[in-house]
């Protein structure tokens, strides 16, 4: 299977109000660094009938989703509209490393208004275990980018009528620039991560983090950083105060 063919519009919009028969919906639920490992998987798997899905990311009543017990910073939700003679096929590779199945109930924030919807969900083994997520949005009508996971056939028809129109091409301009607006947003989010997790170190392992990131900078690999005399003076003094320096310097090169 190609790369998703990827639209802008809701869910609903995709894939209907409700699942057509021989289909069910149910979401995937991972750690967000494990997005793109997934990605490469799914795109892999051969499937007789189309997939149509969306990512559930809120970006707003974040601190209401987690004190409800679902940090969604550090997750990533999918939401896939499958045909059940699929279903086996798409989620073998993650049974067999063990994601358990679960079912889940997807609520409205307190600024949002609609009906809790409880759904089928298959975790990852690291992702929460919560039994409740909360949206600032209606999952099925939130606005955003709905991707396409095309059957063989459908990719052989998508690939005879390939010559876009001015309206496609316009559409593919919108995409990209979202998609860099986006990993901008990650950028900075990340940076924020970074920024409240250095606040809350203590003066020697911000010191051990910073004297990594400039031999880092300087060209220096692992094994060139941990020899430099700059790194072996704040190490030591790092160890003593029961530091994990090695794991701080493969952190960094991961």
């Amino acid at each position: 299977m190609a790369a998703p063919k990827m639209t802008r519009g809701s869910f609903r919009g995709l894939a209907g109000s409700m699942a057509k028969n021989g289909r069910t919906r149910l979401l995937l639920l991972m750690p967000r660094s494990f997005r793109p490992e997934y990605e490469l998987i799914i795109e892999e798997i051969k499937i007789s009938d189309d997939v149509f899905s969306s990512y559930l990311r809120p970006r707003s009543n974040l601190e209401e989703i987690k004190d409800a017990g679902f940090d969604s910073f550090n997750h990533t939700i999918h939401l896939i509209d499958i045909a059940m003679k699929d279903l086996g096929i798409w989620m073998k590779p993650f049974v067999s490393n063990h994601w358990n199945r679960s079912e889940i109930d997807v609520s409205p924030t307190s600024n949002c208004d609609f009906s809790t919807v409880t759904w089928t969900c298959f975790k990852h083994p690291e992702a929460s275990d919560s039994s409740t997520i909360l949206l600032p949005f209606d999952p099925f009508d939130f606005q955003g980018k709905c991707f396409t996971y095309l059957s063989p056939q459908e990719e052989i028809n998508l690939s005879l009528d390939s010559e876009p129109t001015i309206e496609e091409e316009i559409q593919k301009e919108e995409i990209q620039k979202e998609e860099i607006e986006e990993e901008q947003e990650d950028v900075d989010d990340k940076i924020i991560e970074v920024i409240a997790e250095e606040n809350t170190e203590s003066p020697l392992k911000v010191e051990v983090r910073q004297t990594i990131e400039m031999l880092k900078a300087d060209g220096l690999d692992m094994t060139g950083i941990m020899e430099h005399p700059k790194f072996l003076d704040v190490s030591e003094r790092a160890s003593v105060a029961g530091i994990d320096v090695w794991t701080m310097v493969v952190g960094m090169f991961q």
